[in-house]
């Protein structure tokens, strides 16, 4: 008695083989950074944020980060913001690393803040993406420094497009704060 097997079949068998060599990991192994939150009012909390996305080439390293903004308002209203930035590599002093791009938008992050600012209707996201994010290009680790908590930003920024988001702006320039701290640690020693 002969057994045949068909050439289906025996691609059939490869193909399992193949496949069972193969370990599938399904868990996330997001790095967490910690990062001081600012609550309404300026109380301090200690929060981590999630490094989702990290890749680094010769020049710059692109981040994609998770983190919690205004806690303040409605769980229906809040959710974790999703900021998209790229960090040069390449400068001789760490402290002169730069944020060479950053963005809430673009199929890349979201803004997960409710509003930014409901007193004033002018006060939309693309308003803030201009006055508050974009500005935000270009600046330095020892710029990012002199940021002392919450209600202190940085020069580079437009005041009037942080007045009545005090929290969400803190917690913007924290999560930088500490993420500079990382970034230099990795890819400057």
């Amino acid at each position: 008695m002969y057994f045949t097997i068909s050439k289906n079949c025996i691609l059939f068998i490869i193909l399992i083989s193949i496949l069972s060599s193969c370990s599938i990991n399904n868990e996330i192994n997001n790095k967490q950074v910690d990062y001081i939150h600012y609550a309404s009012g300026g109380v301090k909390e200690n929060y981590k944020f999630d490094i989702l996305f990290e890749e680094s080439n010769s020049t710059f390293t692109s981040y994609q980060i998770a983190y919690s903004s205004c806690t303040c308002r409605d769980k229906l209203t809040n959710y974790k913001s999703i900021c998209y930035v790229e960090i040069l590599n390449t400068k001789s002093n760490p402290d002169d690393a730069a944020i060479r791009y950053i963005t809430f938008s673009e199929n890349k992050g979201l803004w997960g803040d409710s509003n930014p600012n409901y007193l004033k209707s002018e006060y939309t996201e693309e308003y803030y993406d201009e006055h508050l994010i974009k500005p935000l290009i270009g600046v330095t680790k020892q710029e990012i420094d002199t940021f002392n908590g919450y209600g202190h930003f940085i020069d580079a920024v437009d005041v009037d497009a942080i007045s009545g988001a005090t929290v969400s702006s803190s917690n913007l320039f924290s999560m930088l704060k500490s993420l500079f701290i990382y970034h230099i640690e990795k890819y400057y020693k």
